[in-house]
Protein backbone atom coordinates (compact mmCIF):
# COMPACT_ATOMS: atom_id res chain seq x y z
CA UNK A 1 0.00 0.00 0.00
CA UNK A 2 2.90 2.49 0.59
CA UNK A 3 3.74 1.72 -2.73
CA UNK A 4 0.63 3.15 -4.33
CA UNK A 5 0.22 6.27 -2.28
CA UNK A 6 3.85 7.46 -3.22
CA UNK A 7 2.72 6.76 -7.10
CA UNK A 8 -0.05 9.40 -6.29
CA UNK A 9 1.88 11.98 -4.56
CA UNK A 10 4.40 11.91 -7.35
CA UNK A 11 2.08 12.45 -9.74
CA UNK A 12 0.35 15.63 -8.24
CA UNK A 13 3.01 18.02 -9.72
CA UNK A 14 2.66 16.65 -13.12
CA UNK A 15 -0.91 17.09 -13.28
CA UNK A 16 -0.64 20.63 -11.15
CA UNK A 17 1.91 21.27 -14.71
CA UNK A 18 -0.77 19.61 -17.29
CA UNK A 19 -3.63 21.92 -15.69
CA UNK A 20 -1.16 25.02 -15.56
CA UNK A 21 -0.25 24.30 -18.65
CA UNK A 22 -3.72 23.73 -20.38
CA UNK A 23 -4.79 27.14 -18.54
CA UNK A 24 -2.05 29.27 -19.86
CA UNK A 25 -2.72 28.15 -23.40
CA UNK A 26 -6.88 28.59 -23.06
CA UNK A 27 -5.98 32.41 -22.55
CA UNK A 28 -3.35 32.72 -25.27
CA UNK A 29 -6.11 31.14 -27.18
CA UNK A 30 -8.24 34.05 -25.73
CA UNK A 31 -6.54 36.93 -26.68
CA UNK A 32 -5.69 36.19 -29.69
CA UNK A 33 -9.14 35.60 -30.60
CA UNK A 34 -9.83 39.08 -29.18
CA UNK A 35 -6.97 40.57 -31.10
CA UNK A 36 -7.70 38.85 -34.29
CA UNK A 37 -11.72 40.08 -33.92
CA UNK A 38 -10.42 43.55 -33.27
CA UNK A 39 -8.56 43.41 -36.02
CA UNK A 40 -11.06 42.35 -37.96
CA UNK A 41 -13.40 45.62 -37.03
CA UNK A 42 -10.48 47.78 -37.87
CA UNK A 43 -10.21 46.37 -41.05
CA UNK A 44 -14.07 46.74 -41.81
CA UNK A 45 -13.96 50.76 -40.46
CA UNK A 46 -10.54 51.24 -42.94
CA UNK A 47 -12.34 49.04 -46.19
CA UNK A 48 -15.70 51.98 -45.21
CA UNK A 49 -13.79 54.79 -45.47
CA UNK A 50 -11.87 53.72 -48.44
CA UNK A 51 -14.84 53.98 -49.76
CA UNK A 52 -16.35 56.90 -48.83
CA UNK A 53 -12.85 58.15 -50.39
CA UNK A 54 -13.86 56.59 -53.45
CA UNK A 55 -16.79 58.49 -54.02
CA UNK A 56 -15.30 61.76 -52.69
CA UNK A 57 -12.76 61.50 -55.26
CA UNK A 58 -15.32 60.53 -57.76
CA UNK A 59 -17.86 63.34 -57.41
CA UNK A 60 -14.37 66.18 -57.29
CA UNK A 61 -13.34 64.64 -60.93
CA UNK A 62 -16.68 65.13 -62.37
CA UNK A 63 -16.81 68.59 -60.62
CA UNK A 64 -13.05 69.17 -62.04
CA UNK A 65 -14.30 67.51 -65.64
CA UNK A 66 -17.27 70.06 -65.63
CA UNK A 67 -15.35 73.06 -64.51
CA UNK A 68 -12.92 72.19 -67.75
CA UNK A 69 -15.89 71.38 -70.28
CA UNK A 70 -16.09 73.75 -73.31
CA UNK A 71 -19.39 74.89 -72.19
CA UNK A 72 -18.27 76.03 -68.68
CA UNK A 73 -15.13 77.63 -70.30
CA UNK A 74 -17.25 79.69 -72.60
CA UNK A 75 -19.91 80.59 -69.99
CA UNK A 76 -17.05 81.59 -67.14
CA UNK A 77 -15.16 83.54 -70.16
CA UNK A 78 -18.33 85.67 -71.60
CA UNK A 79 -18.97 86.52 -68.23
CA UNK A 80 -15.40 88.02 -67.78
CA UNK A 81 -16.00 89.97 -70.77
CA UNK A 82 -13.44 88.03 -73.17
CA UNK A 83 -15.14 87.04 -76.88
CA UNK A 84 -14.64 84.56 -79.30
CA UNK A 85 -12.28 85.43 -81.99
CA UNK A 86 -13.42 83.67 -84.97
CA UNK A 87 -9.98 84.80 -86.42
CA UNK A 88 -7.43 82.43 -84.98
CA UNK A 89 -3.56 83.22 -85.01
CA UNK A 90 -1.07 80.40 -84.21
CA UNK A 91 2.71 81.19 -83.39
CA UNK A 92 4.94 78.26 -84.59
CA UNK A 93 8.18 77.20 -82.19
CA UNK A 94 10.55 76.10 -84.77
CA UNK A 95 11.22 78.96 -86.48
CA UNK A 96 9.10 81.89 -84.45
CA UNK A 97 6.96 82.73 -87.13
CA UNK A 98 2.67 83.74 -86.88
CA UNK A 99 1.19 81.68 -88.78
CA UNK A 100 -2.55 83.99 -90.17
CA UNK A 101 -3.37 87.55 -90.32
CA UNK A 102 -4.00 88.96 -86.84
CA UNK A 103 -7.25 91.05 -86.77
CA UNK A 104 -9.36 92.22 -83.59
CA UNK A 105 -11.92 89.82 -82.30
CA UNK A 106 -15.70 91.47 -82.93
CA UNK A 107 -17.90 92.40 -79.89
CA UNK A 108 -20.48 89.51 -81.28
CA UNK A 109 -20.69 87.76 -79.05
CA UNK A 110 -24.13 86.20 -79.28
CA UNK A 111 -23.27 84.30 -81.56
CA UNK A 112 -21.35 82.02 -79.53
CA UNK A 113 -23.56 81.25 -76.47
CA UNK A 114 -24.85 78.08 -75.31
CA UNK A 115 -28.08 77.45 -76.72
CA UNK A 116 -29.16 74.40 -74.56
CA UNK A 117 -29.20 74.99 -70.93
CA UNK A 118 -26.84 72.21 -69.19
CA UNK A 119 -28.21 70.83 -65.46
CA UNK A 120 -25.44 69.25 -65.16
CA UNK A 121 -23.24 72.36 -65.70
CA UNK A 122 -21.65 73.36 -62.32
CA UNK A 123 -22.54 77.14 -61.47
CA UNK A 124 -19.74 78.47 -59.48
CA UNK A 125 -21.72 81.69 -58.08
CA UNK A 126 -24.86 79.14 -57.28
CA UNK A 127 -22.50 76.90 -55.16
CA UNK A 128 -20.89 79.65 -53.50
CA UNK A 129 -24.35 80.94 -52.33
CA UNK A 130 -25.57 77.94 -51.31
CA UNK A 131 -22.18 77.36 -48.94
CA UNK A 132 -22.58 81.39 -47.64
CA UNK A 133 -26.66 80.21 -47.14
CA UNK A 134 -25.64 76.96 -45.33
CA UNK A 135 -23.03 78.70 -43.24
CA UNK A 136 -25.32 81.39 -42.17
CA UNK A 137 -28.23 79.20 -40.75
CA UNK A 138 -28.42 78.60 -37.33
CA UNK A 139 -28.89 75.02 -35.82
CA UNK A 140 -32.61 73.91 -35.89
CA UNK A 141 -33.15 77.06 -38.19
CA UNK A 142 -35.27 75.44 -41.26
CA UNK A 143 -34.75 77.51 -43.95
CA UNK A 144 -38.23 78.67 -46.10
CA UNK A 145 -36.92 78.85 -49.15
CA UNK A 146 -38.21 75.82 -51.56
CA UNK A 147 -36.79 74.52 -54.07
CA UNK A 148 -37.13 75.50 -58.20
CA UNK A 149 -37.80 73.26 -60.38
CA UNK A 150 -35.28 72.95 -63.43
CA UNK A 151 -36.34 73.63 -66.84
CA UNK A 152 -33.49 72.99 -68.40
CA UNK A 153 -32.47 69.46 -70.45
CA UNK A 154 -30.64 66.99 -67.95
CA UNK A 155 -27.31 66.09 -69.07
CA UNK A 156 -26.22 62.61 -69.92
CA UNK A 157 -24.11 61.23 -67.16
CA UNK A 158 -21.67 59.50 -69.65
CA UNK A 159 -19.48 60.79 -71.93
Amino acid sequence: MNGIFRRTRSSGPIVMILVAGFLGISILHLLLTIATSQSVYELADLKREKRELDVTSQILSEEVSSYGSQQNLLTVASKLGMVANSNPVFLKLDDQSVVGQPKPASDSAGQYQNLVANSAMINPSRTQLRTELASSIEPGQIPTESPKPISAIPASPTR
